[in-house]
């Protein structure tokens, strides 16, 4: 029988298994087992939190391997190709070491079902031994306390923003959320909190696990101040157990919080051995790729922003709104059907003159080009379009746009990712 391709095996991993997710550690604590994955025998920093995981994660990768450690870095979904999900020392993994590991679970699971997600988060934690980083940087995928990260125990976890998203597993309310996200903590261990309000309930689930709470404007700040050098704006940060202020020029794209959570996970996991210097430097280069990534094409703005939820849809118009103004703001907008689509679209029509729906093929959960577009009709930002298909919809929105123009892709990684392969190479 021919070996598989690493694209034969992500085909085949969407058919095993009846759900694309199927919330419990169960299953996949077994298979991990099996591989000799628990307990986890690298030092881990997980990540939770509703918006804001990405960014923190690229930071403190940025930040660990400029203080010469090897990194593993998992985050999901990816954009193009699945290899953009599991780095190891800032090069995305091989195809051919991928089938290695999905080979070895395959085998090790026997008769266990594990989804798509569970599958990729294995393999993550399996490479990243095999290649002996000196940190495992992970990425939850949904909630914390039931995502297959949370195997691993973390030696630090950091929790970002909480808002409303994925409520149909996770809760109708923040303070029913909130408890999820803090579940990835650990007794005695410390826990990254940047924003300055949470719901109640993260702390108090917190407590009752024993966690150690780093929280910003208790145990460390961090403000935001005007730019400095070339960079779009500074974090200024005093840290846990230092009394002077550093500040940390930040290229645009990122968050003030997220920029300063990572700040603070990295100081405190590398202690001593830290140097604002070598941080700052190290920032200086990050980019997170699809988060407010600003290109020009045939002078025109193009902005991609894999805002999927009406928190980060907010952020995504009030950072739109400080940007110099642009002859005519269009946008290409899909999503998942299970949003608040309503709530999405209200915050994007703030910011353009008007909008176009695409179709996400081969997602159960997309919504359908037709209820996206009705959602922008009766916000009075719908652009009339004969087709939804992602290029049809591309070559639209290039046509009635020129010089001095802008174009926004939001909605979804999927939306912007179908945006992203139709754009040249970058030179």
């Amino acid at each position: 029988m021919a070996e598989r391709s690493l694209n034969d095996w992500l085909r085949h991993l969407e058919r095993i298994h009846p759900q694309d997710i199927d919330l419990g550690l169960s299953r996949v604590a077994l298979v991990a087992q099996s591989l000799a994955l628990t307990p986890y025998p690298i030092t881990t920093l997980t990540v939770a939190g509703t918006n804001g995981k990405g960014s923190v994660v690229y930071c403190s990768d940025a930040i660990l391997r400029g203080h010469g450690l090897r990194t593993g870095r998992y985050t999901s979904p990816h954009l193009l190709r699945f290899n953009e999900r599991i780095v190891i020392d800032g090069e995305p993994a091989r195809d051919d070491t991928i089938v290695h590991a999905f080979e070895a679970i395959e085998v090790a699971r026997g008769d266990t079902t594990l989804t798509y997600f569970e599958f990729a988060t294995l393999a993550a934690l399996w490479l990243f031994r095999e290649a002996q980083v000196d940190i495992a940087i992970l990425e939850v995928g949904l909630g914390g306390r039931l995502d297959a990260v949370n195997l691993v125990d973390a030696d630090l976890a950091v929790i970002t923003a909480i808002a409303l998203d994925h409520q149909h597993w996770l809760g109708e309310s923040e303070e029913e959320i909130a408890p999820e996200k803090a579940a990835i903590a650990r007794p005695g261990r410390p826990v990254v909190l940047a924003e300055l309000n949470y719901p109640t309930t993260l702390g108090s689930t917190l407590q009752s696990i024993g966690a150690a709470c780093l929280r910003a404007g208790d145990n460390w700040t961090w403000r935001e101040s005007a730019p400095a050098r070339d960079a779009s704006f500074a974090v200024n940060l005093r840290f846990c157990g230092d009394g002077m202020e550093h500040t940390f020029p930040v290229r645009e794209g990122l968050r003030a919080a997220n920029v300063a959570a990572a700040l603070q996970a990295t100081a405190h996991l590398l202690q001593e051995d830290f140097s604002p210097d070598t941080a700052g430097e190290a920032l200086a280069a990050v980019r997170v790729p699809a988060r407010r990534q600003r290109l020009e094409l045939g002078h025109r703005e193009i902005i991609l922003d894999v805002a999927h939820n009406p928190a980060a849809m907010a952020a995504l118009a009030s950072y739109l709104q400080s940007l110099p103004g642009a002859g005519r703001t269009v946008a290409a907008f899909g999503a998942m059907a299970d949003k608040d689509l309503t709530a999405m679209v209200e915050c994007l029509a703030t910011v353009v003159d008007g909008a176009c729906a695409l179709e996400i093929p081969g997602i159960d959960r997309a919504a359908t080009p037709d209820l996206l577009w009705s959602v922008l009709d009766r916000a009075g930002v719908a652009i009339p379009q004969e087709s939804f298909a992602v290029d049809a919809v591309w070559q639209q929105l290039l046509a009635g746009t020129g010089r001095g123009d802008r174009i926004i892709v939001c909605g979804s990684f999927h939306s912007v990712a179908g945006i992203m392969a139709l754009l040249p190479p970058p030179v």
